[in-house]
């Protein structure tokens, strides 16, 4: 295997890491906080980055008049895993068919994605940050809180920071490794692209050694995205509604959600409460489950 091939190995490789690294961060520092708040943007969903970070994002949320933040309701988290897998499967086809114009299309792919990916992001974060309730509790003429698509801003007494996480410097690292792989497999490609025949045995071995990795991560991680339930642990899971800890099992029930969340209700009237007041969208619940 040339250093081409290694190349567009070590790139799926990274970009597989893609799937298990959160893509993006937010975090919020704000006086009432002693600590900054934040949240972590996954390729399937999103998560606080402390244990309650993302519930009290969105009572800052409420009080502001923004949207609460649901990941179920968000349908870029249900297609953006596919989308990662489609260009894993398209290095590796580069991977095993090597011509030049294949791997330039992979790159153009991964960039394409990219742009496409930060221009949805800014669109999401433009329309929280603007489509105000009208009734919200703290109302200022004039004043939107739309957070930075990269950097710091001030919004009122809330400092929003906005950067890339792993995941999404590892799109990037993907990228300048497609890039190097079509520098190498041009002709005029100097010495750097070139390779005694040991380390050519060498970069050839870690390369089919690391392969079978980024194939297992893309099969676990599309397995992973298909949604299934968990067991209620009674007398220690708590209601997502009433936050009472469950302990009746007749009377408990659970939803999953399409990205795979799952929520566990003390009773099925709290169940129902909860689709009623998250207006859970059709096709964003994948399993309704009751005890029989």
């Amino acid at each position: 295997m040339n250093r081409t091939r290694l190349l567009i190995a070590l790139g799926v490789i990274v970009l597989a890491a893609a799937y298990l690294l959160p893509l993006w961060r937010i975090e919020l520092q704000a006086p009432q906080y002693p600590e900054p708040i934040g949240m972590l943007i996954h390729v399937n969903t999103i998560r606080g980055i402390g244990e309650n970070d993302l519930e009290n994002i969105n009572i800052l949320n409420h009080y502001i008049g923004m949207r609460a933040i649901e990941p179920d309701s968000i349908s870029e988290l249900r297609f953006m895993p596919w989308i990662l897998a489609g260009l894993i499967v398209l290095g590796i086809v580069a991977l095993l068919y090597p011509r030049r114009w294949l791997i330039g299309f992979w790159v153009a792919a991964l960039i394409t994605s990219g742009a496409v990916g930060l221009y949805d992001f800014n669109q999401w974060e433009v329309d929280y940050g603007t489509n105000l309730n009208p009734n919200a509790p703290i109302k200022i003429e004039g004043m939107t809180y739309k957070p930075p698509l990269i950097g710091t801003e001030q919004l009122l007494n809330i400092t929003a920071h906005s950067y890339p996480s792993w995941g999404g410097y590892a799109v990037v690292v993907a990228i300048l490794l497609g890039i190097a792989a079509i520098y190498c497999s041009s002709q005029k490609a100097g010495r750097l692209c070139k390779s005694s025949d040991q380390k050519s045995t060498a970069a050839s071995a870690f390369a089919k050694a690391s392969m079978p990795l980024a194939l297992w991560l893309l099969v676990s991680t599309g397995l992973s995205c298909s949604p299934s339930p968990e067991p209620i642990r009674y007398g220690s899971d708590e209601c997502s509604v009433c936050k009472m800890i469950i302990s009746d099992q007749p009377s408990a029930a659970a939803i999953v959600s399409t990205t795979g969340k799952v929520y566990k209700f003390a009773s099925t009237e709290c169940m129902v409460n909860h689709l009623l007041r998250q207006r859970q969208q059709d096709g964003t619940v994948a399993l309704t489950l009751v005890v029989n």
